[in-house]
């Protein structure tokens, strides 16, 4: 029998799902042979590409908040794009599962009435989200969408500040923050904000064009 610690059992079961698409099929198989730290280890050393996207998508399905947010926000500087995409995707709904089932749904709730533009009621929701579980990241950064499509930044810049005090690997929290500071006429807090989400994100393209054209704008103002 092959040690699944390798990760090569692992690249059997990601090609099956990219063959079949059977996200539950492969999540049953993976959640049979592989525990938690075991994919956390095969994403942190396992030298095969993809192994890794396999742990990855593993992660994203089975994983918990404890333990591999930090693993997967390290994933977003891998070696293989598809390891970095993946792990980005999986952060998102690892931070939507990280609290109890209950508060789970609420947070869902709160996204959807934000989405609809039902701002006042989803700021509501959140701030009695945030009440009963006030270590709940993902509902702070809920809270700062709301509060930015409001037009309310300064409250909005706190509550990503909050995101990123519980979870310092939110990168959408450092992208949110960083509107909101462009909005309150803080170029330069904005170009410490992104450079913070550059370090996170080394190979994003997109992080680095915002870079160079606050850092243009900086030029072309002069010194304050």
């Amino acid at each position: 029998m092959r040690e699944p610690h390798s990760g090569s059992l692992l690249i059997e079961y990601y090609r099956s799902f990219l063959r079949d698409r059977d996200l539950d099929g492969f999540r049953d198989r993976v959640a049979a042979r592989y525990a938690e730290p075991t994919l956390c280890r095969i994403l942190v050393s396992c030298p095969w590409p993809n192994a890794r996207r396999g742990a990855v998508l593993a992660l994203g399905v089975l994983g918990t908040y404890d333990g591999c947010n930090t693993l997967l926000g390290k994933a977003m500087r891998d070696p293989d794009p598809v390891v970095r995409v993946m792990a980005e995707r999986a952060l998102w709904i690892i931070w939507f599962r990280a609290d109890t089932p209950e508060n789970n749904q609420a947070l869902e709730e709160v996204r959807l009435l934000a989405a609809n533009e039902q701002l006042d009621e989803a700021l509501d929701r959140a701030s009695r989200l945030i009440d009963r579980a006030p270590r709940f990241a993902e509902a702070y950064n809920q809270r700062a969408i709301a509060y930015f499509k409001l037009g309310r930044y300064a409250e909005s810049a706190e509550d990503c500040r909050r995101t990123l005090n519980l979870n310092p690997y939110h990168i959408g929290a450092l992208g949110g923050l960083a509107q909101c500071q462009l909005e309150l006429d803080q170029p330069r807090e904005a170009l410490k904000t992104l450079r913070r989400a550059l370090r996170l994100q080394p190979h994003s393209q997109p992080l680095g064009e915002a870079i160079r054209a606050i850092e243009a704008r900086l030029e072309s103002d002069g010194p304050r």
